[in-house]
């Protein structure tokens, strides 16, 4: 990203939610990015994992200016090389675990025959093979946030975008949510992180900092005897 702006209008008023940013991301890289509400992370989230485009500003990905896109390429990517978990699990109600995660793979390349290997093999990584049949409503908030991990892995992403992941979980569910997610990290997936919370920002390699649209610090996390140190 480079000097990457998002700019909204409503009427005369013109609002900054993204400010001229700058910063790469390297495949690997367990990131957060952090900030209060209205700072403008979600904004940079819809942007860098092409759910909307920037103002002005360049965004490279994997090499090549994301402008430089067609819609459909854009189609593409946002299926099979990005994978996404939010807040709310947006799962859908009335159909069941193993129908909720085999979901993304009607819409990709993978032959349909392989579709409920994918889907129960995704299920088991995040240990569900047990609650399978099981509707989102019968589940608690932990089991349903692992669901939407589950669901975003099954078209084996590059990179996962988490957007408060832990915000509608009680401690003890959010820190086995985290584990799961740095794993995949060390798995090879690339981690970014939206988030307000330290002890889950803490989880991340790096930590950037986001206020009023623009980035206040990028710093990286060393790990010591279980305590977080922030080395510039």
């Amino acid at each position: 990203m480079k000097n990457l702006k998002k700019i909204f209008f409503n009427e005369d008023v013109e609002t900054r939610a993204v400010d001229g940013v700058s910063f790469a991301i390297a495949k690997g890289e367990f990131v957060s990015i952090m900030g209060p509400s209205g700072s403008g992370k979600s904004t940079l989230l819809q942007v860098l994992g092409f759910l909307d485009r920037q103002s002005s500003g360049e965004y490279l990905f994997e090499d090549k200016l994301t402008d430089e896109y067609s819609d459909e390429e854009i189609a593409r990517i946002r299926n099979e090389k990005v994978g996404f978990v939010f807040q709310t699990f947006n799962l859908l109600p009335r159909i069941n675990v193993f129908e909720n995660v085999k979901l993304p793979l009607m819409y990709s390349q993978i032959p349909e025959r392989d579709w409920d290997k994918i889907a129960l093999d995704a299920i088991k990584s995040v240990g569900l093979s047990h609650r399978a049949d099981h509707i989102p409503a019968k589940l608690s908030g932990g089991e349903r946030q692992r669901v939407a991990i589950a669901r975003a892995l099954v078209n084996e992403p590059d990179l996962i975008f988490a957007d408060e992941p832990t915000g509608n979980l009680d401690s003890k569910s959010g820190e086995q949510v985290m584990e799961l997610i740095s794993n995949l990290n060390k798995e090879g997936h690339t981690i970014i992180l939206i988030t307000h919370e330290t002890y889950t920002a803490n989880y991340a390699q790096r930590i950037i900092k986001i206020q009023d649209g623009k980035i206040v610090s990028d710093e990286r996390v060393e790990k010591r005897n279980g305590n977080s140190y922030f080395v510039k």
